[in-house]
């Protein structure tokens, strides 16, 4: 493998992470739109705590208040055209051509095109002459046509693995983060539970990580809070699973490092993979669900620390 500047290293490595935290967010927006239709009628407080919860679920993001039809334009706005938000899909998207003007080279047109386009249709939204209702939808298919433009051009080099490793980092963080921040509240099984919301709600969870009609193949129409966090934590399977993510960015680090030393990351990624492999029966045993989703959040904040250090420091 060629020697890639630590640079170019980083520029792509962001590109990855910023086109897959639009990418969840699009799709995040999307279940809280169709949640919002679903269960306005029925108990709108739950509705205007999904849209508030975004802010838990990105830390850091603006909060948004009201009644259900006030939250969701605020938080349709807020997280998909937001300029001052530096979680929005906006922000993303035109950090993310940022950073592929700056790696031209590692791109192919196509990718570079498709990159700038989506921006434009979102900047046309920022600067008002496009509403974020029609914009969502537009802007995912966007973001899906760009990552089918990455699979089909981009050659498989060390560009290609660094890519991937901002996606696969940033995908199972935003994972654990959804998990943390909406599963706890669904874990307790009240005797007065509303059946049809309850379900509801553990359906836009998996909408959210992309996974329900994965999820269905495995459980069929079988659904509790327990099985979701088996599902989205363990399966080896789901491209959106935590269990996915850890095992690609394990293969990604043995790719660049090619037998040599065992780097930093490289073990906090190994025992972390080990962790989730042996150890899943003894995590699902556990009740201390918030207390896990953080510490492995954690754990790969510190493998990003790590990365960066090792490859995008000079």
């Amino acid at each position: 493998m060629s020697i890639m500047l630590s640079r170019s290293a980083e520029n792509i490595y962001w590109m990855g992470r910023y086109l897959e935290r639009a990418s969840n967010l699009c799709r995040m927006l999307q279940v809280a739109e169709q949640l919002t239709v679903e269960i306005r009628g029925l108990v709108p407080d739950v509705a205007v705590d999904f849209w508030a919860g975004f802010a838990k679920v990105y830390p850091g993001s603006p909060e948004v208040s009201g009644d259900v039809d006030e939250v969701r334009v605020a938080g349709l706005h807020t997280w998909l055209l937001g300029r001052r938000s530096t979680l929005s899909v906006a922000t993303s998207i035109c950090h993310a051509r940022e950073n592929a003007l700056a790696i031209r080279e590692y791109l192919t047109r196509e990718v570079f095109e498709q990159i700038n386009e989506c921006w434009l249709q979102l900047d046309a939204g920022v600067r008002g002459e496009a509403h974020a209702d029609a914009l969502l939808g537009q802007v995912q298919q966007a973001i899906f046509g760009i990552g089918g433009t990455i699979g089909r051009t981009l050659i498989r080099d060390e560009a290609w693995i660094f890519l991937d490793l901002g996606v696969m980092l940033e995908r199972v963080y935003r994972v654990l983060m959804l998990l943390r921040h909406r599963l706890p509240q669904l874990m307790g099984t009240p005797e007065d539970i509303d059946i049809p919301v309850h379900h509801a709600l553990l359906r836009s969870v998996l909408r959210s990580a992309g996974s329900l009609e994965n999820y269905r193949r495995v459980h069929g129409a079988a659904m509790t809070p327990r099985q979701v966090w088996s599902f989205l934590f363990f399966d080896p399977q789901s491209p959106h699973s935590v269990a996915f993510g850890i095992t690609q960015l394990e293969e990604d680090l043995g790719q660049i490092e090619r037998g040599g030393v065992l780097t930093d990351a490289a073990r906090q990624v190994g025992r972390l993979a080990s962790q989730l492999r042996y150890e899943s029966q003894d995590l699902l045993g556990r009740h201390d669900f918030a207390t896990i989703c953080e510490g492995l959040g954690s754990d790969v904040e510190r493998i990003h620390e790590s990365l960066t250090r090792l490859y995008f420091t000079v």
